[in-house]
């Protein structure tokens, strides 16, 4: 796929507008049933069972330190070449491509790369590989938090 002909999957959190390169991307759908993960961050919301591979769930709202309820409507499934991750978000929009945008500085936002100015407002385009990166040191720093707090029921 060219740069000309790159396509993004607009949705919001918490009342605004996100982007993500479609070519990320396996599939988008209703939220399904999880399975819970123990000892995750509060932001890792379960698994769930895509075409025969398990695949991490992270409730994107929470992950993102994003204030306000949490209300997720839909499933963004990474690729597998990407990672082994899904996101919860709040809304799909629409898949929009780049010559229905025009891009602006970078904001000074966590994981943003660009903005897209779309006709009905504007969507922080979010690094994917930076995302997939701090789920796994979210995740490890979790893990060795747990490792090394004391555990009270042992003598």
């Amino acid at each position: 796929m060219t740069d000309d002909h790159r396509k993004f999957l607009i949705f919001s959190l918490q009342g605004r507008l996100y982007a993500l390169g479609l070519e990320q991307i396996a599939e988008v759908g209703d939220p399904r049933q999880l399975s819970p993960i123990p000892k995750t961050p509060a932001c890792y919301s379960g698994a769930l069972n895509f075409h025969g591979d398990i695949v991490a769930v992270i409730n994107l709202s929470v992950f993102l330190d994003l204030p306000g309820g949490n209300r997720p409507g839909k499933i963004i499934v990474l690729h597998q070449e990407t990672a082994s991750l899904a996101f919860l978000v709040d809304t799909v929009f629409r898949i929009v491509s780049e010559g229905e945008v025009t891009f602006s500085p970078v904001p000074e936002e966590r994981f943003a790369v660009a903005t897209l100015s779309l006709p009905d407002g504007e969507a922080i385009q979010l690094n994917i590989e930076a995302l997939v990166l701090e789920a796994e040191n979210c995740l490890m720093r979790h893990q060795l938090s747990i490792k090394n707090t004391p555990n009270k029921n042992k003598p």
